[in-house]
């Protein structure tokens, strides 16, 4: 699904550290957007929207600067920056090359990494497991006080990126508070390559198979912690994360899942439902709507039932220029951010297969507005599954006026039209509480005695 929870963040805090936290990697403290090359500025590579902190504040960034190169390397998607940063520490002095006022600027910047997230209702640990030769950074939020508490892993959407350094106001960051307060241990794992992790594979070249091993590990991690009790362990799935929970819910002793905005239909059948929906949303002219949403079918079948690779379904220009726009292929084998064999393994998966087998209690959970997963149906079909297979263990709740991002930004229309403009601070401000409120209600009462 497509997902604006990949800007750059920042947050002011202090570290809490332990013996196995890993050295803190670069932040560019930053968000940015692609700058594709034109007559009047041909320079492509990353654009400085706002400077909020970490590298780019220390070395006095601009909005407006067009990053170029970093670190020796040509940027040419966040996908690229993250890959070089997370070759960064703390510390370094690394070169770049940017454009400023048509302007090129080649010179040496300081590295600096976040300040480790401190929270008031918990102790907050910066641990680390092993994948793939390396090692993922995990951050804890560890309820004060002593004794074994119920755990949470939680499992974010498909963007590459971190989820360290949550501010209080990022949804993701209200429901690790949220769950924290109610008591719980709260574990997050970086993706491969993201945050703090080290030695491990870029997140870009990753595969949906690779990240259900790495959120595995991670939940095997939480299950190591001796002050979890590993009777009372719940996962929290959002978005993409909501494919992966059931597929660690089928194969460990999990007791509650919960996942928001995901889907049960093969990709093939939600990208195609997916852009008709958008396409509307954006006003597109009725019989340009109908001829893109035709060619965006034959592109999709080429891709997911034909197998045909980018490439070759690039070759015909009828395609191409909706492949660059709409899919943001970027002329090899990426497609909104993550290459082309993460999203065939998502064309394949056995999403409703690992449903059934989940034994646990399964809570539901459904924005109304959610432009991006939008199937009312799919939710309830994700219920009626588990509950044909194992009778009144799923429920499903639905919130009037939210969209994807928890928000409670109106209609669809409304939330579609935030989101578009670019206004994702403001839909930060219009987060629901029911949302959390609700899954923490249910949470505890399924791990009742």
């Amino acid at each position: 699904m497509k997902n604006a929870l990949f800007l750059l963040l920042f947050i002011s805090t202090i570290a809490v550290g332990s013996a196995q936290a890993l050295p803190r990697n670069g932040w560019f403290g930053a968000r940015m957007a692609a700058n594709e090359s034109t007559e009047n500025n041909p320079a492509s590579g990353l654009k400085i929207i706002e400077v909020v902190g970490g590298t780019a504040l220390k070395n006095k960034l601009q909005a407006g600067d067009i990053l170029v190169r970093f670190n020796n390397a040509t940027v040419t998607n966040m996908a690229s920056l993250v890959s070089e940063l997370g070759k960064t520490h703390e510390g370094d002095r690394v070169p770049i090359e940017l454009v400023r006022v048509d302007q090129k600027l080649a010179m040496k910047i300081d590295i600096v990494g976040r300040a480790r997230e401190k929270d008031q209702n918990s102790t907050v640990i910066y641990d680390r497991v092993a994948f793939k030769g390396g090692y993922l950074s995990v951050i804890i939020n560890k309820p004060n006080g002593s004794g074994k508490f119920p755990a949470l892993l939680f499992i974010p959407g498909y963007t590459c990126s971190s989820i360290d350094g949550l501010t209080p106001d990022h949804p993701y960051g209200h429901i690790v508070q949220a769950f924290s307060e109610a008591g719980f241990v709260v574990v997050r794992v970086e993706k491969s390559g993201l945050g703090d992790s080290q030695n491990t594979p870029d997140c870009s070249s990753t595969t949906l198979l690779d990240e259900v091993e790495s959120f595995q590990a991670g939940l095997s991690k939480l299950q190591s912690l001796a002050y979890v009790d590993t009777e009372k362990i719940c996962l929290f799935g959002h978005s993409m994360g909501g494919v992966i929970a059931p597929a660690l819910a089928a194969k460990n002793n999990i007791r509650g899942t919960i996942v928001y905005g995901t889907t049960a239909k093969s990709w093939f059948e939600y990208q195609l439902e997916m852009n008709r929906l958008q396409l509307k949303l954006a006003k597109t002219p009725p019989l340009e709507y109908e001829q893109l949403c035709r060619k965006q079918g034959e592109i999709a079948h080429a891709y997911f039932i034909e197998n045909k690779s980018l490439k070759d379904i690039a070759a015909n220009p009828a395609f191409a220029e909706i492949l660059k726009t709409d899919w943001q292929y970027d002329g090899k084998n990426m497609i909104f951010e993550r290459n082309e064999a993460y999203w065939r393994q998502i064309q394949d998966y056995p999403v409703l297969e690992n449903w059934k087998n989940t034994t646990g209690k399964v809570l539901v959970l459904f924005g109304e507005s959610d432009f991006q997963a939008f199937s009312k149906a799919d939710h309830e079909q994700i219920v009626y599954t588990v509950n044909h297979y194992h009778p009144n263990a799923a429920t499903l709740i639905c919130f009037p006026e939210t969209d994807h991002y928890l928000a409670k930004s109106g209609s669809m229309q409304q939330a579609y039209d935030l989101f578009s403009q670019g206004k994702i601070q403001e839909l930060f401000n219009l987060f629901n509480p029911l949302v959390t409120q609700k899954s923490v209600e249910w949470a505890k009462k399924i791990l009742e005695p």
